[in-house]
């Protein structure tokens, strides 16, 4: 178990004397049990001001329904609840919900204010989170209104109580009493989603985690069908605006421009019928090259995701971004939070394996990607991820059982492609100068047919150790010096693209290009593209220079 604790902020400020006096006398009024890892399976009921919260089942009881939190963010709240009024660090925090990972201020933060949403909305003033500076924080619950206090006797029965309470507030909805309880049955949210429409919008939410185009077409569809049954939902015209926007990118030249003009029109519908639709304002950011466009999409990402809190797409958005500008510790903490185990899509455990490999954490990418290929043994993206972690990390032998497996490979993709990445492999695991340069050769001539080939090739001859081979590639494909790489990723089959102007920038951080971001030629190579710029705007670093 992880218990190293820092005194002062998460930040490494030591503080001065009083402020680790106070940090002791909050540590040691903290009751005990609680700085153990939080399961939220075997935590008990309870009831906070005009609330019941189930941690096993993640939900919060109110009078107008159920709310489902994201695992983290209630284990965060019951945390800061067991504290019973007293203050939690930040390290504290990271113990029992962070499995003791050192995690960024971001990470906690975004926690905090969903919790606080949550109690401005359906918490109706039950509680408040206050922070205490170089401290940490703590809840301080609200005494409950006398027209649902009876109510927390029954928290045992959670469907007779949502029955009682649905009662209640109809009674009294049509008089002043209503007005005084600030219920959400007092105050209905403008264009909210039908049950139906709800459903609908789940399914083409878990449909775009698969990170395919088969995902992304089919939650097009789902959105479509939701609007047809409710044309007035703001949601579902801006779920559907922002598949379209983050879509695009991935379709042809032919097809951007399209993609991006659907996604503008079912914006501005959404921002017709809801002002502040955050996904309307995401689509609209997001319609236009990514290049240069960094800290203005982040922004727009955060301020959507402050004010929504059906935030999914918004955060599973925000932490691929983070992932492609070289924080991908950030972006592994987000994706951590952003959806419970039932919701978990190949691409979405893809992009999570990644951003953890990348932030350093192999054991934990390692593990990850075990469960998931458990449950999707034959998926091509987790394949690969599995074998290019295995080569890149050492160990290259494992590579090599790998690809050699017919069985065990990833079906509909032709013998060759595992053959030109096997040789790779052992060139890698012998070192020898004949077998590296021909695998080279080879990677090289196939960056000339696609951009997916074309990042491949910069990892190989990277780790080949052959970084001229692998920085012609790199001027290759993003700025067409040398030769043109094609905008199709592989094959026109499988039907991806990576357009010119779309060009990746994620793997750049990934460690098998380690040796690459170490040479000169690496801060030329990004200031050009332009993250340079980005860094420098936003007041960051990339993991890699931390």
């Amino acid at each position: 178990m992880f218990s190293t604790v820092v005194l002062g902020s998460s930040r490494g400020d030591n503080g001065d004397f009083d402020d680790v006096k106070a940090w002791a006398v909050a540590t040691t009024q903290f009751p005990q049990g609680t700085t153990e890892r939080l399961d939220l399976a075997h935590a008990q009921d309870f009831a906070l001001g005009d609330l019941i919260v189930h941690p096993s089942t993640r939900e919060i009881e109110s009078a107008a329904g159920n709310l489902v939190l994201e695992p983290r963010v209630m284990q965060v709240l019951v945390t800061l609840h067991r504290a019973q009024g007293r203050v939690v660090s930040r390290e504290d925090l990271q113990t029992c919900c962070w499995e003791g990972r050192i995690v960024g201020d971001d990470a906690i933060n975004r926690v905090l204010s969903r919790l606080r949403r949550v109690a401005d909305g359906v918490g109706s003033g039950s509680f408040r989170i206050e922070t205490i500076t170089k401290v940490g924080y703590r809840l301080i619950e609200t005494e409950p209104l006398a027209i649902v206090g009876d109510l927390r006797e029954t928290k045992a029965a959670p469907r007779q109580l949502n029955r009682r309470r649905a009662l209640i507030g109809l009674a009294c909805a049509g008089g002043a009493a209503a007005i005084g309880t600030g219920l959400w049955i007092a105050r209905p949210q403008r264009n909210r989603a039908s049950p139906e429409v709800e459903a609908l919008m789940k399914q083409a939410e878990f449909a775009v985690y698969q990170d395919t185009q088969e995902g992304q077409n089919q939650a097009l569809g789902l959105y479509r069908k939701a609007i047809a049954l409710q044309p007035d939902c703001a949601d579902a015209w801006g779920s559907l605006a922002v598949t379209y926007a983050c879509a695009a990118p991935f379709r042809s030249s032919r097809e951007i421009a399209s993609f991006r003009a659907r996604a503008i029109e079912a914006a501005k519908r959404a921002l017709a019928l809801e002002p502040s639709n955050s996904f309307g304002t995401v689509a609209i950011a997001y319609s236009s090259p990514i290049r240069g466009k960094w800290l203005e999409r982040e922004r727009t990402l955060r301020q959507a995701s402050a004010r929504n809190t059906n935030e999914g797409i918004l955060v599973f958005a925000l932490s691929c971004l983070l992932s492609s500008v070289g924080r991908s510790r950030e972006a592994a903490d987000l994706f951590l939070g952003l959806r419970p185990d039932s919701q978990k899509g190949p691409g979405l455990y893809f992009r999570e394996v990644m951003a953890l490999t990348a932030a350093g954490q192999p054991e934990a990418a390692d593990r990850l990607l075990a469960e998931a290929r458990q449950t999707f043994p034959t998926h091509f993206a987790l394949w690969f991820a599995d074998c290019y972690i295995r080569l890149y990390s050492g160990r290259a032998s494992a590579a090599v059982a790998l690809i050699e497996d017919v069985d065990g490979r990833p079906t509909g993709i032709p013998p060759a492609e595992f053959d030109s990445v096997l040789k790779v492999a052992r060139a890698v695991l012998s070192h020898d100068p004949t077998e590296s340069e021909a695998a080279a050769k080879l990677w090289i001539a196939r960056a000339h047919l696609g951009a997916g080939y074309a990042e491949n090739a910069i990892q190989f001859t990277t780790a080949l150790g052959r970084l001229d081979d692998a920085f012609a590639v790199a001027e290759a494909y993003y700025f067409s010096r040398g030769f043109v790489v094609p905008e199709v990723r592989f094959t026109v089959q499988q039907g991806s693209y990576t357009p010119m102007s779309e060009r990746q920038t994620v793997f750049l951080f990934n460690p098998s290009l380690a040796r690459f971001r170490i040479d000169p030629r690496f801060d030329r190579l990004v200031q050009e593209i332009g993250l340079k710029d980005y860094w420098d705007r936003s007041g960051t670093k990339p993991d890699y220079r931390l």
